[in-house]
């Protein structure tokens, strides 16, 4: 089964933010990108969770330890949960 990181990356845009509810998301990257955007066939775009712009930027502001207790939220155990809804789906 050939798998898209591209097709993942719609997947995850057609959902909701993981703290409000809104849309439209940006795929958040849990595995980060860095400069100049090193992402080698697309395997960093699975870690991927929706958040809106402002979730997005302040996860980015203030890292995953203190987003994840702030919102008392688990970023990794939601993106395995949407991979695996991916591939059951």
């Amino acid at each position: 089964m050939m798998v898209s990181s591209k097709d993942y990356i719609k997947f995850i845009k057609s959902h909701h933010c993981l703290v409000c509810g809104r849309t439209p998301v940006d795929p958040d990257h849990l595995e980060h990108l860095g400069m100049g955007g090193a992402n080698k066939g697309g395997l960093k775009d699975f870690s991927c969770v929706p958040l809106c712009r402002m979730h997005h930027r302040f996860r980015h502001d203030a890292g995953i330890e203190k987003f994840e207790k702030d919102y008392n939220i688990n970023l990794w155990k939601e993106a395995f949960n949407l991979i695996r809804k991916y591939f059951t789906q």
